[in-house]
């Protein structure tokens, strides 16, 4: 395989995984390619209209079609069948040369403030890729083909990732039963692999630089090598219910902080303020199917006060890779 000891960040969608993957890319001997299924699909933000065409039908049609399975789709929420020698030498290939065509500054063009990878740094870089929703479940065709890979879970609680996906039109019951199945495979998958390790969100967000050593200790990476961290302007709910830009002026906007600034720039209310949003009866419904992922995972399921980010972070303090 081309690719030297990939990193693989897994989680849901609006579940805060880009967070833990900024910090890994802020390190200079990692490179970004965003979320994994791009690099067969395509994305508006960094591919053409023909980019987007030209992955399609040269990156993803072939797998499909071998595979007789949307292999890359993370709408389908399902165990992956075995990748053939052939789909695994085609995929290798194809995030290998991702990471060279990914020199976007939301993605890897640069490895510090100032300082662009060249293409010999690129080269030696380790890949890191985000696996969203159901590229969860191709977990396992990366550990078959990457053996020392590393592996993470970003999780959260479960109220607050309902609450984005509703307000987008789905029902709290489609994002339970998702929420449910990929708690499932990842706390499984952390148990079962070595160089599987399961963040908590909340950790993140109250704990950055506790969090960030942790992340650095399980890759492996040095973080004396660390300049700066790299974050992401994104739009958060604040505690009236508007859902705005924190900081930065536009959304995605890429910029590096130093580590005395990162406490500052996180929001730790932000789960809180949007569970409250949710009704009782989407609460219901929503814990109904995902209650036990919830409780799992140490998040609490009353529909009491809700509970405070550092609570959470507190309760759910013996979460790790080896959840059950």
């Amino acid at each position: 395989m081309r690719n030297s000891s990939p990193i693989f960040v897994n989680g849901f969608s609006r579940g805060g995984s880009t967070i833990l993957t900024n910090l890994l890319a802020s390190h200079p001997e990692v490179c970004l390619i965003g979320e994994t299924h791009h690099a067969f699909k395509g994305h508006s933000i960094t591919d053409s209209v023909w980019g987007i065409v030209r992955k399609c039908l040269y990156h993803d049609a072939p797998i499909l079609a071998g595979q007789c399975q949307d292999f890359f789709s993370p709408r389908l929420i399902a165990e992956r069948k075995p990748l053939s020698r052939w789909a695994k030498s085609r995929v290798d290939q194809i995030l290998y040369a991702e990471k060279f065509r990914s020199q976007h500054p939301t993605f890897n063009q640069f490895k510090a403030p100032d300082q662009e990878f060249d293409a010999e740094e690129i080269e030696a870089s380790r890949l890191l890729g985000m696996n969203i929703d159901g590229i969860v479940f191709a977990n396992d065709a990366f550990v078959d083909m990457y053996p020392e890979a590393t592996f993470y879970g970003v999780v959260r609680n479960g109220l607050a990732v309902c609450e984005g996906h509703v307000r987008r039109g789905q029902s709290p019951r489609e994002v339970g039963e998702r929420y449910q199945k990929l708690v499932d495979k990842m706390c499984d998958d952390a148990h079962q692999l070595a160089r599987y390790e399961i963040f908590r969100f909340e950790d993140i967000l109250n704990q950055p630089i506790e969090t960030l050593n942790r992340v650095f200790l399980h890759a492996g990476l040095e973080i004396s090598k660390l300049d700066k961290i790299r974050v992401h302007t994104r739009r958060v709910m604040d505690a009236h219910g508007n859902h705005r830009l924190r900081k930065g002026k536009y959304e995605w906007e890429l910029a590096w902080i130093s580590l005395d600034q990162l406490e500052d720039y996180l929001d730790r209310n932000v789960d809180a303020n949007q569970a409250k949003l949710l009704s009782y009866s989407d609460r219901n419904e929503f814990l109904r199917y995902a209650g036990a992922a919830m409780e799992r995972l140490g998040y609490s399921t009353s529909f009491g006060k809700q509970q405070t980010t550092s609570e959470q972070s507190r309760q759910g303090a013996a979460t790790s890779r080896h959840a059950a």
